[in-house]
């Protein structure tokens, strides 16, 4: 606890770049909410993410429009060599959008598994909706910049706050790996600096969409939310 106090955390964002669009749209997993046909219970993204880019718009880092996060064989490689935690991969399936000889770069999608829990009581979330039958959430947050409670973070190089899975946050051992790495593709700002409005409503979707089924089993039985 005391150590985790006396880290050095840092927000991972997109830096001016061009993105990357998706080539083909995904597949989705719906589960039906049982009490209403008024909202979907669960819709998870199956299957591997397609993508059309410039080959100018492939760096270390890749981000599409949808910011998901796509890394280099290199930078996964380099993650391996200096064992940064808290994440997975899946193969994606990358083209260019016109015909060109140079074979695509193979790229991987950065999934977030490490985990900082709910927001700090200072960050002032509250639920503005839920439904009863299928848990879909709403939430509204009063002061972004104190999102991130240090003595929930477990650890992890790369990890979540919940529900702010497209903020993904990274430690100071991380930072210090791309930048003596020199990786380009990517942006690391102070937590509190954070772009996002005071009382915005929040909407992130399931634990099911951004996390491993057995992880995301496991945080939804014990927080009570999809």
């Amino acid at each position: 606890m005391e150590e985790a106090l006396n880290q050095k955390f840092w927000l991972v964002t997109i830096p001016r770049q061009r993105l990357l669009k998706q080539a083909a749209a995904p597949k989705i997993e719906v589960t039906p909410c049982p009490l209403t046909n008024r909202h979907v219970g669960r819709a998870i993204r199956t299957g591997n993410l397609h993508v059309t880019a410039d080959p100018r718009a492939v760096k270390d880092f890749s981000w599409t429009w949808m910011t998901e996060l796509l890394i280099s064989s290199k930078v996964l490689t380099i993650f391996e060599k200096h064992k940064v935690t808290g994440f997975d991969v899946r193969p994606v399936v990358a083209e260019y959008p016109k015909r060109m000889k140079t074979p695509f770069p193979e790229l991987y999608e950065l999934v977030i598994t490490g985990w900082a829990g709910m927001p700090s009581r200072e960050a002032k979330l509250i639920v503005t909706d839920r439904c009863p039958a299928c848990r879909r959430t709403f939430y509204s947050i009063g002061e972004p910049s104190k999102l991130l409670d240090p003595g929930a973070w477990d650890g992890s190089d790369l990890f979540m706050v919940w529900p702010f899975p497209r903020h993904p946050f990274a430690s100071d051992r991380l930072a210090g790996i791309t930048r003596q790495e020199k990786l380009a593709g990517v942006k690391l700002i102070p937590p509190e600096t954070i772009i996002m409005d005071r009382g915005a409503r929040i909407y992130a979707g399931s634990l099911f969409e951004w996390l491993p089924r057995e992880r995301a089993e496991e945080l939804s039985q014990k927080l009570d939310i999809s």
